[in-house]
């Protein structure tokens, strides 16, 4: 890992045996940095970013990736954008340029963004046809009241549609800094040039002030009931409530908890809900840990009319923990599912990139270091406490989707 002057941050993963590498670029900027009027603009910026720089103007730079078989792509999140490509290792030092060139000198042509508004109102018009997609943001707009966890990330479309190119340009420029990015190479290629190349380009980037960060902590809250009657032919519905911050221990318990809970067909709430009672189609638990304050989040699918047992079902299930605590079969078993996930998560060059960029961004850098040691710590206890800790029948917050009454 390396710290340059102007404030940006490289990780170098050097892995010999790889006949490829890729190249990641994270911004910290994501929808938790927007206001109301600039709802969707980070992953719009994200859509314009690849659409011709000074070097690279028009396609070619999509075209010079597509020539050396490498793979370019973007995404966005509540706490970053990302942007990165993919090739054998011979190519690391352009593919280096080509970023480079892009964070640094993006064009925004007019006819581009013109295009592009067109792409992303459909992209949101699609997303929000989706009972999935719409349950997610009802539920960060519920237990999230106060952080800005709650913004979409998907934006909204009479921003979009209306958002000048000064506008795109000034929230580039103020989140655009090399303070707020880190640059991951990972894969096979020479550390001591890679490096040095790195510094002559990024680490040339043009420095100020980083803005003030946005509120990622959540209070506790009184949980919420919320049942929205849509056109969809069964019952969708998400349940949970607010988790550990990021800063804190029990993320690694939250991990293995939810997964006894909810996560696959050995879990508690599988088993019961629909193996014995056959009240869902289908039904999962997880942690979403944050750039604050998680959460645990039970998504279920079900005929309508066993909503109501369904939600008695799920408190019974969790306070069955909290009284009862779980066996040493099912801690084992989850740490055996959580340890064989991680190793998926970090197959590929990009999929390391991506782990190691995360967390250093999230702020907790000895996170995947750590990993699997802090999984393997935990007791029964722990899971029990858990539930104890961040569960109550008063903040667990339930919103659903039905069939439209006919």
């Amino acid at each position: 890992m390396g710290k340059h002057e102007n404030g940006l941050t490289s990780i170098l993963l050097h892995n010999k045996n790889n006949l490829c590498a890729s190249v990641v670029v994270f911004v910290r900027v994501g929808s938790i940095d927007e206001n109301f009027s600039q709802a969707g603009l980070s992953h719009f910026l994200e859509h314009l970013m690849f659409k011709g720089s000074k070097n690279y103007p028009g396609d070619l730079m999509s075209k010079n990736v597509e020539n050396i078989g490498g793979e370019i792509n973007a995404t966005t999140s509540k706490e970053f954008t990302m942007y990165y490509i993919s090739t054998q290792k011979d190519n690391v030092k352009e593919s280096i340029k080509m970023l480079a060139d892009t964070i640094a000198n993006p064009l925004f042509p007019q006819d581009e963004i013109d295009m592009e508004r067109k792409v992303v109102i459909e992209e949101i018009q699609r997303y929000l046809d989706k009972p999935r997609s719409v349950l997610y943001e009802k539920f960060y707009e519920t237990i999230y009241t106060k952080s800005a966890l709650k913004n979409s990330i998907i934006g909204q479309a009479n921003i979009i549609a209306n958002v000048s190119r000064k506008e795109i340009y000034d929230y580039y420029k103020t989140h655009y800094i090399p303070e707020k990015m880190i640059v991951v190479v990972s894969g096979n290629f020479d550390k001591v040039k890679v490096g040095k190349l790195i510094g002559e380009t990024f680490g040339n980037f043009y420095t100020q002030p980083a803005p003030k960060e946005p509120v990622c902590l959540e209070d506790i809250a009184t949980g919420k009931d919320i049942v929205e009657h849509k056109k969809v032919e069964v019952g969708y519905m998400l349940s949970g409530f607010l988790g550990p911050n990021i800063d804190e221990d029990d993320i690694y318990i939250a991990d293995l908890a939810t997964n006894i809970l909810g996560g696959g067909k050995t879990s508690r709430l599988y088993k019961s809900l629909y193996e014995n009672k056959r009240l869902v189609y289908n039904i999962d638990c997880s942690f979403s840990s944050h750039k604050g304050t998680g959460n645990i989040c039970i998504v279920s699918v079900f005929d309508a009319k066993n909503i109501d047992t369904i939600k008695l079902e799920i408190k019974k299930q969790i306070e069955n923990i909290i009284n009862n605590g779980i066996t040493q079969e099912e801690l084992n078993r989850s740490k055996l599912s959580k340890k064989t996930s991680w190793s998926f998560s970090l197959e590929t060059p990009l999929d390391i990139a991506e782990t190691y960029g995360y967390w250093y961004l999230i702020g907790k850098q000895k996170f995947v270091d750590e990993y699997l040691e802090r999984i393997e710590s935990v007791t029964l206890d722990d899971i029990q406490n858990f539930f104890k800790e961040f569960y109550s029948n008063k903040m667990f917050s339930n919103v659903a989707l039905l069939p439209k009454e006919m």
